[in-house]
């Protein structure tokens, strides 16, 4: 299962001025993609829970019973967004972020699609990602 790891940072800042040391916090949210991770950060409208006790059939039974937007639906909405009537070379419905969502891979590109509204929540290029973490464990090795 992919999730969204979100880190917060607690930076200091000290600022010096004619009145004294002022203190000054400021929290920061690291995504993923500032960690070294490629995957996107998106909200979707169904909020997913990992069960690991299901079977992947049963999960992949949870997830359609909760879908509310088609297959066909989702693979119009990645064509729309993405400009084309192509075919897509797939369709996928998973959890991405703790959010129910289809990935259509469509025309070279990865589009994620709200299965709950329909909505396009992330779109990149094939592979685009992969190529990323290849370049980082080349880097750290």
């Amino acid at each position: 299962m992919k999730k969204t790891l979100l880190a917060y940072t607690l930076l200091g800042v000290l600022a010096v001025g004619s009145l004294g040391s002022v203190a000054v916090f400021a929290q920061t949210t690291t995504t993923p993609a500032q960690q070294g991770t490629q995957e996107p950060s998106f909200t979707g409208s169904i909020p997913i829970t990992e069960n690991d006790a299901l079977t992947e059939a049963e999960e992949l039974a949870q997830y359609q019973s909760l879908a509310k937007v088609s297959m066909t639906d989702a693979i119009a909405a990645a064509q729309k967004a993405v400009g084309t009537t192509e075919a897509p070379l797939s369709a996928e419905l998973g959890d991405e972020n703790g959010f129910l969502v289809w990935e259509v891979v469509v025309a070279g590109q990865e589009v994620k699609i709200d299965a709950g509204d329909g909505k396009v929540l992330y779109q990149e290029a094939v592979g685009a990602g992969d190529e990323n973490e290849a370049n980082e464990s080349s880097e750290s090795e």
